[in-house]
């Protein structure tokens, strides 16, 4: 009971950062293995039973290690308390156990890793989004105007050239993994050097594995944008000083989320092409880098401080969460949405891929049916 209710002091400016309130302390339950047993337990029925005797709570995070192999009995509670309280997250376990065996859990919100003998240093995320806008308009800053970036060749013309801003951004990604990495090594030697974390680091075994956790923002975002850019006419807007701050988009163009491999590729390509950068980097402890793509407790304040992006979305709109599409864009359906997200590749982002899914009970079946699967619950029972 103590665990579902921990809660912070915190000051007004930090909480305005992240929505509910997060504590960032995660369950793991489930999963199956490596010699076939199941993991589940009374203990695992017991946990998310809290769910019921002491309501839902934003944290602790109710993770299940899902696997096609859990016993019927798991798997239909599992559904029938998801339906009921729409807070369990559910994560791979069938991709992580051959790379983490089977005494791993998820740290912060969907980090993996074996306990006590491997850790992580934390690095929320890149906002990819306003790197593109950076490589549009050479490295200046389209909210305030100001020269944040290098100084590099802007766009020109009327309307904006696939490759060119391609290569742009590609020059920006390069520019803002090095500095992303250099701020995080910062921040991990001060926090060891002031305030190293020595009782739980006493839990650990001596030689531990450090993964070095990067991550981005705003994947949905830069994908639609390149392909409007790709597919469709963008023109862009220039204000008096000559920055683009909006942009008008003739035709259609293919959205992330519907299952259509002309802008899943580039969203998948993309989280390659940046961990490629961030692996060139050197990391703090020669920590192992991984990436996540991760924006939910943050994606609004990302969104206040973006401006307006080649897709249609506009300053202050805010990103959408984690790895999912951006609002209102996937309209084929959950299972095409689910299927443009499941490209992402884990090995170019081991440190978690997010997506939050919400669906009413009543898509999942018919009257008091539900089917998922391999599972048929009967939920008058």
């Amino acid at each position: 009971m103590k665990l579902r209710c921990v809660k912070f002091a915190r000051t007004p400016e930090y909480n305005q950062i992240f929505a509910g309130d997060p504590v960032w302390v995660t369950e793991s339950l489930g999963g199956m293995g490596v010699d076939g047993r199941t993991l589940v337990s009374k203990m695992s029925f017991r946990y998310l039973n809290t769910l019921n005797n002491l309501g839902t709570a934003p944290e602790p995070n109710l993770t299940v290690l899902w696997s096609t192999r859990l016993p019927l009995g798991w798997k239909q509670f599992c559904a029938k308390m998801s339906i009921k309280s729409s807070s369990i997250q559910y994560e791979n376990d069938d991709m992580m156990r051959p790379i983490h065996g089977d005494d791993y859990g998820i740290a912060c919100c969907v980090s993996s890793m074996v306990i006590g003998k491997e850790m992580q240093f934390f690095g929320a995320r890149a906002n990819l989004a306003k790197c593109l806008l950076y490589a549009i308009n050479g490295g200046v800053d389209e909210c305030t105007g100001v020269q944040v970036g290098p100084k590099y060749r802007p766009v020109e013309g009327d309307v904006l050239d696939y490759d060119d801003v391609m290569a742009k951004f590609d020059d920006m990604m390069e520019w803002l993994a090095k500095v992303y990495v250099s701020a995080l090594n910062i921040i991990h030697y001060m926090h060891d050097k002031y305030a190293y974390e020595r009782i739980q680091m006493a839990l650990h075994d001596r030689d531990v594995k450090r993964y070095f956790a990067t991550g981005v923002a705003g994947l949905s975002i830069v994908a639609d944008s390149l392909s409007a850019i790709k597919y469709a006419k963008v023109k862009p807007i220039r204000n008096e000083q000559g920055i683009v701050v909006s942009y008008e988009t003739e035709g259609d163009f293919p959205k992330y989320g519907n299952n259509d491999d002309r802008v899943d590729e580039i969203a998948t390509s993309i989280v390659t092409t940046f961990m490629d950068k961030i692996r060139k980097q050197h990391v703090y402890r020669n920590g192992v880098p991984t990436q996540s793509i991760l924006t939910i407790t943050s994606n609004v304040t990302y969104g206040k401080n973006t401006g307006d992006t080649p897709c249609g979305r506009k300053h202050g709109a805010p990103f959408a969460p984690g790895a999912n599409p951006l609002h209102k864009r996937d309209t084929h359906g959950a299972v095409a949405s689910l299927a443009s997200v499941a490209k992402i590749p884990f090995k170019d982002a081991q440190d978690g891929i997010s997506n939050t899914f919400s669906i009413i009970p009543g898509a999942l079946g018919k009257e008091d049916q539900v089917f998922a699967g391999d599972i048929d619950i009967d939920l008058s029972k």
